[in-house]
């Protein structure tokens, strides 16, 4: 689609959102994922919690399957005021605001349940005021689940296997940087291309949560998959400072009051994801364990030069390690 046709598109589904209500306020939030799945289901159940508690004095229209852009795209509508929300995962922010960064480090969490933790207490509360001093606005968090890697023709039980490989990455630097230290090639592509470019040949291998075995078919042309884990990605649902302008201090306790219940459903819904997906993929893939040991050891250097930079980094991440 060509640019300007794409930005006329977007201008017409924002703003047939205008005539939905006389009185009440109508916030637009993008996100990039279908319908379903639990990132999805947990902004809808945002939304109606903010209807609810609002008595519909405040609405939120979700525009699903990237149908307003990427998430990269979102963020810069965030900033133009073009949208009032959007669901972005840290792995995109890190191009925006490196306050991030730390949390985007491989191995930072040592699982789901210590991402929580560390969300919810001291680390998030720094994380949350260093994004908003860059102008970014969190409401609240999503989890996905621990990103492992999975590959076609042998598994990965240590960093020396990786050696050679062609690892599909998210486009950022921080999962390219990991993957060179452990010695795989990295390769950013598209989510849409993996499939086909590991049934191709194009690349050996890809890293991601189990989800994607099953909710991409990626199981199907994947012969193994090896619990690394070695990223852990949060997820956020930001608000624009313009869409915060809107909204009355009692309006917006209640957006963010509906945020925080609808973080606490989604997290709940993304582990039964997971464990669903391990449970249907036993006959797609071979799953083995690792000893992360060698992996953590590998991607050190991140962490020396991520401290070396911020004062702000090393704060963070000595209180996510005070969450364990």
């Amino acid at each position: 689609m060509k640019l300007k046709t794409k930005l006329l598109t977007i201008s017409a589904l924002i703003a047939s959102t205008v005539s939905m209500g006389a009185f009440a306020t109508t916030l637009r939030l993008a996100d990039t994922m279908p319908q379903g799945v639990p990132n999805s289901k947990g902004l809808y159940y945002f939304a109606d919690k903010v209807n609810e508690y609002s008595d519909g004095e405040v609405t939120i229209k979700i525009f699903s399957n990237g149908i307003l852009g990427s998430e990269r795209e979102n963020i810069e509508q965030l900033g133009q005021g073009v949208i009032d929300m959007a669901r972005v995962g840290a792995a995109t922010l890190d191009s925006f605001t490196d306050a991030v960064k730390p949390v985007t480090l491989p191995y930072v969490f040592d699982d789901t349940n210590h991402m929580i933790h560390a969300l919810n207490g001291d680390a998030g509360k720094t994380l949350f005021s260093a994004m908003e001093q860059d102008g970014i606005y969190p409401l609240t968090y999503f989890t996905v689940g621990a990103r492992s890697f999975y590959t076609k023709e042998k598994a990965i039980t240590k960093p020396e296997d990786l050696v050679g490989l062609k690892i599909r990455v998210m486009n950022s630097q921080m999962a390219i940087d990991t993957m060179n230290l452990l010695g795989a090639s990295p390769t950013p592509l598209p989510m849409g291309d993996v499939y086909s470019a590991l049934q191709q040949g194009v690349i050996d291998g890809a890293e991601n949560a189990p989800q994607a075995l099953t909710e991409h078919g990626h199981g199907n042309v994947s012969s193994y998959f090896s619990f690394d884990e070695h990223f852990n990605y949060p997820e956020f649902i930001l608000i624009s400072k313009t869409a915060k302008s809107k909204l009355s201090s009692e309006e917006l306790a209640i957006v963010e009051r509906a945020a925080k219940e609808a973080s606490a459903y989604e997290v709940q819904l993304a582990q039964k994801a997971v464990d669903h997906a391990i449970e249907e993929a036993g006959d797609m893939v071979k799953f083995n364990q690792v000893d992360k040991a060698a992996f953590i050891e590998k991607v050190q250097p991140l962490y020396t030069k991520l401290k070396a930079e911020s004062d702000y980094a090393t704060t963070l991440l000595k209180e996510i390690e005070a969450a364990k």
